[in-house]
């Protein structure tokens, strides 16, 4: 009753050891308190309520708090997800990328909705979690698809923690670096720096 581990990962030598994935542990006892209230109606078939907007929960709230965490993006937003597919959360991407916010995906994206995503540079990826603004994150089991929105059991939490949610950005960008993606952007953040420097010497 005192601590709560929520993981993107099983608990398997694969997932553990050779697999890019993230676990949040914390004491916060409304998150603790929301989720004993969730396994014991589960265990005992009962119908749960949620009542902790942070603690997100396939298929009862998910959607809801999921589409409002992207919505709530100004600036950036980092993506870790196998398989976004889900047309509403990709509606809501794509209006967030007219808007003017930066939008990075690590996993695939369906191809009809013209939104890029670049495969993991590792050897496996089982993480379903994301970066708002660099002042939230979101670590859980559901990807942006129907099937785990609407349909399974599924469990993640909102981290609002100023050290969890650098921590978790600060790998997102050094995955980042390594697709094909990041290194084009960090050969054209080169060349500036250089036609920079070219355009002072000159002077």
């Amino acid at each position: 009753s005192r601590i709560l581990h929520v993981y993107g990962f099983n608990f398997t030598r694969l997932d553990m050891e050779k697999s890019r994935s993230f676990g949040i542990v914390t004491k916060n006892h409304k998150l603790v308190n929301e989720a004993m209230k969730l396994f014991e109606a589960d265990f005992e078939r009962q119908p749960y309520t949620s009542a902790y907007p942070r603690f997100v929960v396939s298929p009862e709230n998910s959607r809801e708090r999921l589409a409002a965490f992207v919505k709530g993006a100004r600036k950036q937003l980092l993506i870790y997800d196998p398989q976004v597919c889900d047309d509403a959360m990709l509606r809501i991407i794509s209006e967030r990328i007219k808007a003017g916010v930066e939008v990075k995906i690590i996993g695939s994206v369906e191809a009809k909705w013209n939104i890029s995503g670049e495969p993991f540079p590792g050897k496996r990826m089982h993480v379903r979690a994301m970066v708002c603004d660099g002042k939230r994150d979101f670590v859980g089991s559901q990807s942006l698809r129907r099937l785990e929105l609407e349909s399974r059991r599924e469990v993640g939490i909102i981290v609002t923690d100023d050290v969890v949610v650098g921590q978790l950005k600060q790998y997102f960008e050094l995955d980042w670096s390594k697709t094909e993606a990041g290194r084009r952007e960090a050969k054209k953040a080169a060349k500036a720096i250089l036609a920079g420097h070219a355009l002072v010497t000159q002077r």
